[in-house]
């Protein structure tokens, strides 16, 4: 999670609020070989940041 808040960092300021209401409703999933974050023709409903073979997305 530090990576994402650190990421999001390099565009702004957040303050201490802002930043526990991100680590509230982001949740840590890992993808499975072969998995797919989207679908083509599907109309997305989450952000991911993807680190390696994780993926941290943040609720819609």
């Amino acid at each position: 999670m530090k990576k994402l808040i650190d990421y999001i960092l390099q565009f702004g300021t957040l303050n201490q609020q802002q930043i526990d209401f991100i680590k509230n409703k982001a949740i840590e999933i890992t993808l499975e070989k072969d998995g797919y974050f989207s679908e083509a023709g599907k109309i997305p409903v989450c952000v991911g940041f993807i680190l390696e073979a994780t993926t941290i997305l943040i609720k819609c």
